[in-house]
């Protein structure tokens, strides 16, 4: 789908107050020089865009606000298969927030968040991709502060827990056991 000029005038208005009312967003929509949208029509582009997949309306969280900290942590993968079993075990992990295949030395990077670098350290220990099988190689880098983007779509209070997509039980983790961690699901 190829987006007109209302249609980015209406992502550009979600952006900047994504809770703004659908009167007042029209009123920031000129579908010409002073023709601007009505309610009804701004309602209608923003379920278009949202059914054709290119915008989701939800809340952001700000980690920074939160003092949560993050790591990026690069692998290198023996193969194709084995990057995509690391894919499948961490796209729904609670403490993920980026996910990409990369070209390079490494071809993958996954961004990670927890409550405190002794947490981070704890996930990349015992739950993080770097026990898995096929790594030939990888490269931790901490963070100071997400800066850009502020806010990131990430779901940190689900009570669901996805250990059995990554194969780390809690109820079979060392650190979980002695009490060095709450479980992925608790933030």
């Amino acid at each position: 789908m190829e987006l007109d000029n209302i249609d980015k005038q209406v992502i550009n208005a979600l952006y900047k107050k994504g809770r703004e009312s659908l009167i007042s967003i029209g009123e920031k929509v000129f579908k010409s020089d002073q023709d601007i949208m009505s309610h009804t029509g701004v309602r209608k582009r923003i379920k278009k865009l949202e059914d054709s997949k290119i915008l989701r309306v939800q809340g952001n969280i700000n980690l920074s606000a939160l003092n949560y900290k993050t790591c990026f942590i690069l692998l290198e993968m023996k193969n194709f298969d084995e990057v995509k079993k690391i894919i499948d075990a961490y796209s729904e992990c609670p403490r993920v927030f980026m996910l990409a295949q990369i070209t390079g030395r490494f071809n993958l990077i996954i961004g990670i968040i927890g409550q405190s670098i002794e947490v981070l350290h704890r996930y990349i220990n015992y739950c993080g991709p770097t026990n898995k099988k096929g790594l030939l190689h990888s490269e931790i880098l901490f963070v100071s502060s997400l800066k850009c983007p502020e806010y990131l779509p990430i779901n940190l209070f689900s009570s669901k827990s996805q250990e059995i997509k990554c194969k780390n039980v809690c109820r079979d983790c060392e650190a979980f056991l002695d009490g060095k961690c709450d479980g992925c699901g608790n933030f």
